[in-house]
């Protein structure tokens, strides 16, 4: 009895001993060979779905080219540039017609030919409505050596298409640019597929900010321009005094709120269907700080403080504008007369064209 416990005993020591040895063997990693365990699913009944979002797909072996540096990026920097939902992968920018820009397609025009005027830069329609150029070839020179010694290099040249796409209405209209034909000199300058579109991006940069530098000149010309007021006092149809301008009924519409900021009308309501305008008039205050400043006493209209109504019509001139009582009675025609330099001051305040 006693000899097989210590059989027991000595069995167990050396198990131990057995195993204790192992933790120092390099043994492979049984986790290494699992394989993915596969459901045997009985004919009767459906597969489960295998989701396969995060699978990664077979790649066929074929080598492309992979930029080593950001994409340059178009950046819409004038105020009429909109960027398109293309633009991550051509070079093109949405333009809006706006008070800077005045009608836009030969605006556009304008500004493609000054930009390259000013680059020294050929350039030439390619169709007879001019919305289709192809330039010249755009040399690309890299400096070499130091101080005195420096020389420029021509690695490259290059030619691009611009392409001007208006909307319909005319209110829009893409500028896409687009390479043409390409030259190096140098391997270096050899062109990938991304620096195909950086080149392509670049140069319509240059054209956004050739849009957004001319928008300044004419925010800074408008801004120091004393506008001519065409406004002149008249009847319309009815034979009541009103005041007539050679704007269009749209134009005039449009800028008729700046002037009526200068009177010190406020706009409750309008009606654009009718082209009514109804406001209040209450009389101007100078404050005490314009007074000091030497400004210009805000203009003062020769009627009570009531609700009015502002009516426009067109006319073979342009637009009539009738000065109506709230119940829609016609303003007296001395009192019409009377507010004519009011309204002028207003407009020329404003710096509207009316």
């Amino acid at each position: 009895m006693h000899y097989w416990k210590k059989s027991c005993i000595t069995l167990s020591l050396a198990t131990v001993l057995l195993s204790g040895c192992s933790v120092f063997k390099d043994e492979p990693d049984s986790r290494a060979q699992r394989q993915q365990v596969k459901l045997d699913i009985p004919a009767e009944l459906a597969t489960p779905r295998q989701p396969g979002k995060y699978d990664i797909p077979q790649s066929d072996g074929v080598v492309g080219d992979v930029a080593d540096k950001s994409p340059v990026l178009v950046l819409a920097t004038a105020s009429s540039s909109r960027i398109t939902d293309e633009a991550e992968k051509l070079a093109r920018v949405m333009f809006e017609r706006n008070d800077l820009t005045g009608d836009l397609i030969p605006f556009l025009k304008a500004q493609i030919s000054n930009y390259f005027a000013a680059e020294n830069i050929d350039i030439n329609a390619t169709d007879s409505d001019k919305l289709n150029f192809e330039t010249g070839w755009i040399k690309g020179y890299r400096t070499e050596g130091f101080w005195f010694w420096q020389d420029e290099q021509q690695v490259d040249e290059a030619r691009y298409a611009i392409n001007i796409e208006p909307r319909p209405h005319g209110r829009t209209a893409t500028v896409k640019v687009t390479l043409l034909e390409h030259r190096y000199f140098d391997k270096q300058a050899q062109l990938s597929k991304a620096t195909v579109r950086d080149n392509e991006v670049a140069l319509l940069n240059g054209l956004i900010n050739q849009v957004a530098v001319a928008e300044i000149e004419t925010a800074i010309a408008n801004r120091d321009r004393v506008p001519e007021v065409g406004l002149e006092p008249g009847l319309n149809s009815a034979g009541d005094p009103a005041f007539i301008t050679q704007q269009s009924i749209d134009v005039t519409w449009s800028q008729l709120e700046p002037v009526f900021e200068q009177l010190n009308f406020t706009v409750n309501d309008i009606n654009r269907s009718a082209f009514t305008y109804y406001v209040s008039y209450s009389k101007p205050s100078r404050g005490m700080w314009s007074t000091l400043m030497g400004q210009e006493p805000p203009p003062v209209l020769p009627i009570a403080e009531s609700d009015y109504q502002i009516v426009l019509q067109r006319a073979a001139a342009g637009t009539v504008i009738t000065l109506l009582t709230k119940e829609g009675k016609p303003l007296a025609a001395d009192t019409v007369v009377a507010a004519y330099d009011p309204f002028v001051a207003a407009i020329k305040a404003a710096k509207v064209e009316l």
